[in-house]
């Protein structure tokens, strides 16, 4: 395994066995109540998201063992190692796309930037 991919691997394994801590936490606190609250709607949202990353980041750990890792699943093709330490649980090319976007609006000014004051035409 080279430096980048071990890398990779052992901060998978870490998000891994932080998810399993989490995923307990919120399990063993749950009250059975007869009625559902806010809040347990809540948890059972989390514990959802918790379990979807969980299997995300298990599959990643996986394809590593196997020697499968950073092959696009849609194309066959090969993603980056650096393109893959960025989402390492990256299942295809396309996974990408998403964080593109967002850093492309995120760094896009808005459509004006003044400096002027909206309140001094009203204010004369």
């Amino acid at each position: 395994m080279n430096g980048d991919l071990e890398t990779i691997y052992t901060e998978l394994l870490q998000m891994k066995d932080e998810l399993q801590s989490k995923l307990f936490e919120y399990a063993s606190f749950r009250s059975p109540a007869e009625h559902v609250t806010l809040n347990e709607v809540k948890t059972t949202t989390l514990l959802y998201h918790i379990k979807e990353e969980l299997q995300d980041v298990s599959l990643a750990i996986a394809k590593i063992e196997q020697g499968t890792y950073g092959i696009c699943e849609a194309t066959g093709d090969v993603i980056p190692l650096e393109q893959m330490s960025i989402l390492p649980t990256a299942r295809t090319a396309d996974d990408f796309l998403y964080h593109k976007q967002y850093e492309k609006k995120a760094f896009t000014p808005y459509p004006y930037e003044s400096t002027d004051s909206h309140f001094e035409a009203f204010h004369m």
